[in-house]
């Protein structure tokens, strides 16, 4: 089933907006994967909805770096993809099995598909 995972926000001071969304929605800061770079994880009850993450380079432009949606099958998606000549890349999550293919689309739309490893 094909389903919402979380929004990705590229920002200057993550502090100031992870307290502005903890205060304002009444988010939670939760544990987060042990990438290589500062942020935060915010969760919604048991969903972490939105990762806070620095600014990839300066004067970047807009704030949603991608959005993510989950219950995908690698192989046949990254097939599809490959079919209908989409262009992306490929990565694990750090410290999970859940693989994620990002795809670019028009106006700069970052989209992440995650690909949990099939049930045995």
């Amino acid at each position: 089933m094909i389903a919402f995972n979380h929004v990705n926000i590229r920002v200057g001071d993550q502090e100031a907006v992870r307290d502005f969304l903890v205060a304002v929605i009444g988010l939670t800061v939760g544990s987060r994967p042990p990438f290589t770079f500062h942020g935060y994880w915010l969760y919604l009850g048991d969903l972490p909805v939105i990762h806070l993450a620095p600014r990839e380079a300066p004067g970047e432009i807009g704030w949603v770096n991608h959005i993510a949606f989950a219950g995908y099958d690698f192989d046949s998606k990254t097939a599809e993809l490959r079919a209908n000549g989409f262009a992306f890349r490929v990565q694990t999550l750090p410290a999970s099995d859940i693989r994620q293919i990002f795809v670019n689309g028009p106006e700069g739309i970052r989209v992440e598909l995650q690909c949990a490893p099939e049930a045995t």
